[in-house]
């Protein structure tokens, strides 16, 4: 197959890494070939280089350029990061239906379970009746058991609590016991929230489980249009010890306008990883080109011609992207879950990948999803930063369902 004939040597000529030492450390790798033998010549000026950083107060050394897997389905790819030091792999137990674990489980068992860590995520509720009920803690440590089967580990290093939208969830009485009992027996070696919340409870999810003083990890969304009062609280939490892994770097991932010279997604990555209290940040990634790209930036530093370009690509894509600052809200009246919603939309429209849309939209209890905006003859919601929510809304729920 063509496939296997892509060396890494040739792989990493493609790249055109140009990467920089930083002040967190550099170290330039001695990878084995993606197809499992140790090319010639490596350590050399050809092999790649990774920055690595401590995970926290985990003392976990990951690589700043992690890997977002849930919408990968060509193992080569994973071969390909691990090739170029990247050690720290997020997955979760429904993405696509327990494949997505199945295929990092398979690629890892052939590589070496010691080389890297693994982070996957556990949902924390099911839907009941058309409303959101909490798990018992039997039926996540079940789900646990599935997830460790499908990855075949014995444990992962990091447990999320996962899609966390209510800031007192992950202190009930079974989500502690859950995460307790995985620690204390060995299956996960630390414990995280993941949140894609918004505005205020963005804040209070971050300040509540921090007084609880438990978890190590928060998955967090964050990129250079994350409002203020959310960077800050991140930075409080990194200050205190807890692990700060960013998602949703890429802020939509939409494809740039032919006007904009510089890659978008690229200068998103860069002002992410430029904050010293990211430990690391896992863009999704689906090809051999989005791992270049992202690869790209390891070691530079975010400068002004980014700065222009990521402005030129908010200009282009804010009727759209929804900068998860709450201020909708409270504004509407039949309480309809405006930013999950647009977070459907950009999988559709961002990522190009309208099952993962439809799929997330689905999961929405009846009385959270868009079906209420089909009537609302004089919306009350409003967008200050200028999305027509409504449209968008109505635009979700027809196609969706």
């Amino acid at each position: 197959m063509r496939e296997k004939q892509l060396t890494r040597r040739r792989f990493l000529k493609d790249l055109t890494l140009t990467c920089t030492y930083s002040t967190f450390g550099v170290h330039t790798l001695a990878a084995r070939n993606v197809w499992g033998k140790t090319p010639k010549g490596a350590g050399s000026k050809e092999s790649a280089t990774m920055e690595y950083r401590t995970l926290g107060k985990t003392g976990l050394k990951i690589s700043a350029l992690s890997f977002g897997v849930m919408r990968l389905s060509e193992p080569a790819v994973l071969f390909q990061a691990l090739d170029m030091g990247i050690n720290y792999f997020d997955t979760a137990h429904r993405y696509q239906n327990g494949n997505n674990e199945k295929m990092l489980g398979k690629v890892l068992k052939q590589y070496g379970r010691s080389k890297v860590f693994i982070a996957t995520k556990i949902p924390p509720y099911y839907k009941r009746f058309g409303n959101k009920r909490l798990n018992h803690q039997k039926s996540m440590e079940t789900m646990m058991e599935k997830s460790l089967r499908r990855l075949q580990t014995d444990y992962v290093d990091v447990l999320f609590l996962h899609n966390i939208t209510n800031p007192e969830w992950p202190l009930h009485e079974e989500m502690l016991g859950f995460c307790q009992k995985m620690k204390k027996i060995g299956k996960a070696r630390f414990a995280g929230i993941s949140f894609h919340t918004t505005g205020q409870t963005y804040v209070d999810t971050v300040d509540r489980i921090l007084e609880a003083g438990f978890y190590d990890v928060f998955l967090a969304t964050l990129n250079y249009k994350s409002p203020p009062a959310h960077i800050q609280a991140l930075k409080r939490a990194r200050h205190k010890g807890v692990g700060i892994v960013a998602m949703k770097t890429q802020a939509g991932g939409y494809k740039p306008e032919e006007n904009i010279s510089l890659n978008p997604h690229q200068a998103a990555l860069k002002w992410v990883l430029d904050n010293q209290f990211v430990d690391c940040a896992i863009p999704g990634m689906v090809n051999r080109q989005q791992l270049a790209e992202n690869a790209g930036v390891i070691g530079k530093k975010i400068g002004w011609s980014d700065r222009k370009t990521l402005a030129a690509y908010y200009d282009e894509v804010k009727d759209r992207y929804c900068l998860r600052c709450g201020s909708c809200t409270s504004s509407c009246k039949k309480q309809v879950d405006i930013s999950t919603i647009h977070r459907c939309l950009m999988y559709w429209e961002g990522y190009q990948d309208f099952d993962l849309g439809r799929a997330t939209y689905r999961r929405l209890p009846p009385t959270e999803n868009a079906l209420a905006c089909m009537g609302c003859t004089a919306p009350t919601c409003n967008c200050s930063n200028g999305i027509k929510i409504s449209e968008r809304m109505r635009h979700a729920h027809i196609h969706f369902t």
